[in-house]
């Protein structure tokens, strides 16, 4: 995208190493002149400039701010460890508030439109089908501190947060919750799947579609932005096994009530997306249309790096 002088506009992204960080710098690389930001996860990504910038620094921000100038920024960066942010309450602070401040900070009331990446879990996820207009009630520190990090956005008036829940494929060494059921499903493991637990997952490319089209629309405000339809953990798991033409007997159903987390988790985070629609003029995909697309990437091999993803390391065991 350019602007009226025909200068093609500057993106700046945070959390690149991350998976939408890397999958929104891949959709957009050919449109927009982007600066990638990680912190310790280096990461390559060919045709893209990135640069390691601790975001808990306010100078060090405040200098890639200013010297970039950036049209349009978009904050990935986070804890998303729904545990660890619950056992380390400090560090999700400082990477989910303060982080966040810093950049709002480093901003210092420029117009550039800035993005944040929220969550579904700043419901309490008790009855579901939530809208914007819904009590804000998390129940972990997790969602808590993305709440606080909305609230630091929304004092940048041309801003945009999504509240969401993805999927996709990771640029690094890492696994999304689509990656481990593939990786398990692939190598005959058996894997539980929650049949009580329910949300509406998006795939990262289809997410990256709605912040393009929010973009051209100079959107702002707080908005839902998941798939139109929902299902439960389990359900997504033989989804994805039907995809791809695996074995959905491996994936038992089971009961959230049966493992012990650290952090208390929603059952019902099903989300409406009325608003975002009705705003955007678009369609949201359904939950079998997200799924295709991701397949469909794997296949035509378009999603980032995926022929080199070595997935390794199992992070979850129940999801």
């Amino acid at each position: 995208m350019s602007d009226s002088a025909g200068t093609q506009k500057k993106m700046l992204i945070t959390g690149v190493s991350g998976l939408l960080g890397n999958n929104l710098a891949y959709y957009f690389m050919d449109s927009y002149k982007i600066l990638g930001l990680y912190n310790s996860h280096p990461v390559t990504i060919e045709g893209l400039k990135t640069a390691k910038c601790n975001l808990l620094y306010l100078d060090s921000i405040k200098k890639v701010i200013s010297e970039y100038k950036p049209n349009i920024l978009i904050h990935c960066a986070a804890l998303t460890n729904v545990d660890k942010c619950e056992e380390d309450r400090n560090a999700a602070k400082k990477m989910n508030v303060i982080a966040t401040k810093n950049i709002i900070r480093g901003m210092n009331n420029g117009d550039a439109y800035l993005i944040y990446i929220s969550t579904d879990s700043v419901y309490d996820g008790v009855r579901g089908n939530y809208s914007e207009n819904d009590k804000i009630n998390p129940q972990n520190y997790y969602g808590l501190s993305k709440y606080k990090g909305e609230l630091e956005t929304s004092k940048h008036e041309n801003s945009l947060i999504l509240r969401t829940n993805i999927f996709g494929w990771n640029i690094q060494n890492k696994r999304g919750l689509a990656e481990w059921i593939l990786e398990k499903l692939k190598a005959g493991h058996r894997i539980n799947g929650f049949k009580d637990v329910f949300f509406s997952p998006i795939y990262t490319m289809e997410l990256a579609r709605v912040i393009d089209i929010s973009i051209k629309k100079n959107v702002t405000g707080v908005f839902n932005c998941g798939s139109v339809d929902s299902c439960s953990k389990y359900e997504f798991a033989c989804k994805i096994a039907d995809r791809f033409s695996l074995n959905k007997t491996l994936i038992t159903p089971t009961s959230i009530g049966e493992h012990n987390f650290e952090a208390k988790r929603g059952r019902n985070l099903t989300l409406n997306v009325d608003k975002i629609q009705k705003v955007l003029g678009y369609q949201l995909s359904t939950i079998n249309g997200s799924i295709n697309s991701f397949y469909g990437d794997y296949k035509n091999a378009t999603s980032p790096k995926k022929e080199k993803q070595h997935l390794s390391n199992i992070l979850i065991h129940n999801f």
